[in-house]
């Protein structure tokens, strides 16, 4: 679910276990916007594809600051636990790399292609979870 609560923009988001309302978290999507640029800065581990790699990155960093900086873990480890989070984190983190790709590189009709491709995606995804 997608809010604007007090004029920022926030998703709701429900723990995997969970069904009841009652136990939404909301994380503003600078937050999202945050972690997959994070992710995109790292260097990835070797993976299944490649934006897998910098989701275990990215897991491993949030991993290596959870005790120093508790507020920012405790976001991310809501974000990946939550129904449908981990997947629009994924997709988000994707977007990054391949503008990463078109900035190095220069615009390619591949890139393009895939780039669209994901955007149609993750924006698919966030019109999901604002019905739901």
């Amino acid at each position: 679910m997608c809010y604007d609560i007090n004029g920022d923009n926030m998703l709701a988001l429900m723990p995997i276990s969970e069904t009841n309302e009652d136990k939404l978290f909301f994380l503003p999507i600078d937050d999202l916007n945050f972690f997959a640029h994070k992710a995109s800065t790292l260097t990835p581990f070797d993976a299944w594809s490649e934006v897998d790699g910098y989701n275990e990155a990215l897991f491993e960093y949030m991993q290596s600051i959870k005790y120093n900086d508790k507020e920012l873990f405790t976001k991310y480890d809501k974000l990946i636990h939550a129904q449908r989070g981990a997947e629009l984190l994924k997709y988000l983190i994707e977007l990054y790399i391949i503008e990463k790709d078109m900035k190095e590189i220069g615009i390619t009709p591949i890139l393009s292609d895939r780039y669209n491709l994901i955007q149609r995606n993750y924006i698919c995804l966030l019109n999901d979870l604002k019905k739901d």
